[in-house]
């Protein structure tokens, strides 16, 4: 009997232990729940922090100062604008693994609310490579990991963030208020750090060029200048006689037969955009055709099919239709020329290019086409096409010097 006794007492014991045990199991793993799902929200809290410790980060624009060429009390010598706006310029390099792939320049931006983070402003085609690392260097040597933000390969502009701040961050003016004829300096890298924070000087060439670049495809509007700019420039600044940064350098024509055609992204575009990849990571609801173009001023054949048809002076070639563009596998070809749109002729190269960007995508465009014969004749059509997005994250055509454009006249 006692025997049979103890035996109860020690499987009363047992299962006494092992509901305690159950119990203690159940607690820790629904504290491990808990601490799984507080730490899930604490990560999104941090995430939704930072995101709107990016959005207070925008590009500032000072009061717009126009150019007064007989001087005024806060004009600076270019001196005094070298010694204000070179410590806001600085190298951006990439890396793949450890091998430096590439080298350009970026202007710190801006600080985050929290005083975490320096974001800095260059140029799309530096970083938009796959599998590469970036990191910003100061004169000094001294490196920072730098993270991208988002880029945009339409306007060809990119924001980083480092996490650091303290460095000088560069004061903003308006481009809207340029003048043909007014001096500009540039500052960055050309030819890498080598020759870091190199001070060239010149003056507005044009305002408003359309350019279109091998690296992205796209055509965009530049500022055009004459300040020595090299490879290496590209996501520098180029500054007005207040210190202000009014451009950021982004490429040049590149031959022997020309000489100081430089082009900057005007700062009214790139405020815009970075304000954009600041608060979507890219530039949202934006409209584009998918064409790639010229100007007929550059092919003495179009020129003068332009002259004799007596057709709008801003006319413009199509070099390339993007799979993308609803105008793809229609009677639309390369070659032909754009003549108006939505019945507004081509007066100016900008007309069409300044009603996409009013538009959205899914918007309907009529464009008078007109196509040009082998014995140069043309034929006129009108076209209804719709606008599809553009996220301006990829190039939209084949990299080539032309953009694809084969000359039907082979000139």
């Amino acid at each position: 009997m006692e025997e049979t006794t103890t035996n109860k007492k020690t499987g009363k014991a047992g299962r006494t232990f092992f509901i305690i045990m159950l119990v203690a199991i159940v607690l820790i793993a629904g504290i491990a729940a808990i601490s799984i799902i507080l730490s899930g929200k604490s990560a999104d809290k941090e995430r939704k922090r930072q995101a709107n410790a990016d959005m207070t980060a925008s590009v500032e624009i000072a009061d717009a100062k126009e150019y007064n060429e007989k001087g005024s009390g806060d004009t600076l010598s270019p001196v005094e604008i070298a010694e204000k706006v070179q410590p806001s310029v600085m190298a951006v390099i990439t890396y793949r693994g450890s091998e430096n792939v590439g080298e350009g320049s970026g202007i710190f931006m801006s600080e985050d609310i929290t005083g975490t983070y320096t974001y800095v402003l260059t140029c799309a085609h530096i970083v938009d490579a796959t599998g590469i690392t970036t990191k910003i260097e100061l004169e000094n040597g001294t490196q920072y990991d730098a993270e991208v933000v988002g880029f945009d390969t339409r306007t060809d502009v990119a924001v980083l963030r480092v996490k650091a701040t303290g460095f000088t961050l560069a004061e903003f003016g308006d481009s809207s208020v340029l003048k043909v004829g007014e001096p500009v300096y540039a500052i960055g890298n050309p030819g890498g750090t080598a020759y870091y924070g190199s001070f060239t000087g010149g003056y507005v060439s044009a305002i408003s060029r359309p350019m279109t670049t091998s690296s992205s495809r796209y055509t965009m509007t530049c500022i055009q200048h004459d300040a020595a700019i090299n490879p290496g420039n590209s996501g520098g600044a180029l500054i007005n006689s207040y210190g202000q940064v009014i451009g950021m350098n982004s490429s040049k024509i590149a031959d022997e037969e020309y000489e100081g055609m430089g082009f900057a992204v005007p700062s009214s575009v790139f405020k815009d955009v970075a304000d954009d990849i600041l608060t979507s990571g890219y530039v949202k609801d934006r409209a584009k055709l998918g064409i790639s173009y010229m100007t007929c001023s550059q092919n003495l054949t179009y020129a003068k099919i332009v002259n004799d048809n007596d057709l709008p002076a801003g006319t413009i070639i199509i070099a390339e239709i993007d799979p993308s563009s609803s105008l793809y596998d229609t009677e639309v070809v390369a070659g032909d020329m754009i003549i108006a749109a939505n019945g507004k002729d081509m007066d100016k190269v900008d007309v069409l290019l300044s009603i996409i960007e009013k538009a959205k995508p899914g918007d309907k465009l009529q464009l008078t086409i007109a196509h040009v014969n082998r014995d140069y004749s043309i034929e006129k059509f009108k076209i209804t096409c719709e606008l599809v997005e553009d996220t301006g994250t990829a190039a939209t055509a084949a990299e080539s010097d032309d953009g694809g454009f084969e000359n039907p006249f082979g000139d």
